[in-house]
């Protein structure tokens, strides 16, 4: 099975998150997308971050009825922080016949030598990538020489997206000023941040 780890802090997840995932699934042929929720994100700050357990709770309430897309909660069970690599190296050992490809935007790719042992992610997953605006796209060649890998070892794929400038952080921040985001998350994740009073001050 060709399989799409799409990862992140989904905090909270948005219709972005959601187009961007379809439209991988379908032009790059996969047969299905795992969101797999950060549980302890090395370039945050836990105190930044809302609990596992709602963030993952949002991600299974805007999937809900897709029938390929599904939550993995595997990073909860891997000693933190959660590193691509190792995650990647435990999706193998637990589903031995599946081929992974990660989804991210091109605005990450230029980042990705920097990652935790950035050659083990190019071994073990492919790269489903979705143009930003304005962000120089980096080839398969160039990300190649960056790790002193040959280009064969690199299996990268463009696809196209509509860009919808969403970001979590302004979602946050919105709630917190009491202002609307109705239409910029599905809405039964509008509900449960409004039920558990999520990104409150206070």
């Amino acid at each position: 099975m060709r399989v799409g780890i799409f990862g992140g802090t989904f905090d909270p997840v948005h219709l972005g998150h959601l187009i961007l995932a379809e439209q991988c699934r379908d032009q790059a042929g996969l047969d299905e997308v795992w969101f797999l929720p950060s549980y302890s994100p090395p370039h945050k700050a836990p105190a930044g971050v809302s609990r596992f357990e709602h963030r993952c709770d949002m991600v299974e309430l805007a999937t809900a009825g897709h029938p390929h897309f599904r939550l993995d909660r595997i990073e909860k069970e891997l000693p933190p922080p959660s590193y691509t690599a190792e995650t990647l190296a435990e999706l193998h050992r637990r589903h031995p016949g599946d081929e992974f490809h990660l989804l991210m935007g091109s605005d990450s790719l230029p980042d990705l030598p920097g990652w935790y042992e950035p050659r083990r992610v190019i071994e073990q997953a492919g790269l489903v990538v979705v143009p930003r605006p304005g962000v120089m796209l980096w080839t398969a060649d160039r990300l190649a020489k960056a790790l002193g890998l040959d280009v064969s070892a690199v299996r990268l794929r463009f696809v196209a997206c509509p860009m919808i400038e969403i970001a979590s952080r302004e979602l946050r921040r919105a709630v917190a000023d009491g202002l609307s985001i109705r239409y910029l998350v599905p809405r039964a994740v509008e509900e449960y941040v409004r039920e558990r009073k999520l990104y409150l001050r206070g």
